[in-house]
């Protein structure tokens, strides 16, 4: 280890200030976690980054997520364990869109919904997922799950 520097990655992340001969950084987009998240308006909110167990993932919508994660699970364990309305029927109606590929049908859902779906379902994957989610209000805030 060299002591003639220090290596900080991701620096484009923070914001830095110098106070009283002390280098401050700052994270531009702070870490939130669920409860706070929960408070804010999720309406309109969307993915700008996702990484599965430090994977970037090119998924920008949680339903995207959801479905990426129902991938690598049994059938049978998504029904018992799901928050969302889901049929093992082919259906089309009130909201409902059929996933050839899973075998199911899901109901549309809002974000906020989506979202603890994608938390509960990773307590049966127990996946490392860091989300960065931009607010309605253009807020950004980096979630880890």
């Amino acid at each position: 280890m060299n002591k003639n520097y220090i290596v900080i990655s991701n620096i484009n992340e923070y914001k830095q200030e110098h106070i009283n001969d002390k280098l401050i950084l700052t994270r531009l987009h702070p870490y939130i976690d669920e409860i706070s998240l929960f408070k804010n308006d999720l309406t309109y909110s969307k993915v700008l980054n996702c990484y599965i167990n430090n994977e970037l993932i090119h998924l920008h919508k949680y339903k995207q997520i959801i479905l990426h994660m129902y991938n690598s699970i049994n059938i049978q364990s998504i029904i018992q364990n799901t928050i969302l309305n889901i049929s093992n029927k082919e259906r089309y109606d009130k909201g409902f869109k059929y996933y050839e590929n899973l075998g199911i049908s899901i109901q549309g859902s809002d974000a906020r919904r989506l979202l603890k779906e994608i938390i509960n379902i990773n307590k049966i994957k127990k996946d490392s997922i860091t989300l960065k989610i931009q607010l309605r209000n253009n807020k950004i805030y980096t979630f880890e799950i």
